[in-house]
């Protein structure tokens, strides 16, 4: 299990941040999806065996987001603070 934190532009509506979140939660892999508009983040938990935070990254960049990969923790086991 990953985990990523993404920044992107801050959104100015909760709907685009809903509509990034379901496109996410779509992806082969994905467990978890955290969008907070204002802030213009987006965490994401996620199997490594399955996705990675570069695909993740590309897919946000293709729906019109400049977007930048701020923290990645990989094999994590428990629900550590993040």
């Amino acid at each position: 299990m990953s985990k990523v934190l993404f920044q992107i532009t801050p959104l100015s509506c909760p709907g685009c941040g809903k509509q990034i979140h379901e496109k996410l939660m779509e992806q082969d892999g994905v467990i978890i999806v955290k969008v907070f508009p204002r802030l213009g983040r987006i965490r994401t938990e996620f199997d490594e065996a399955k996705t990675n935070a570069a695909h993740l990254e590309g897919l946000i960049g293709s729906w019109g987001h400049a977007v930048e990969l701020k923290k990645l923790k990989r094999g994590y086991e428990n629900d550590e603070a993040y």
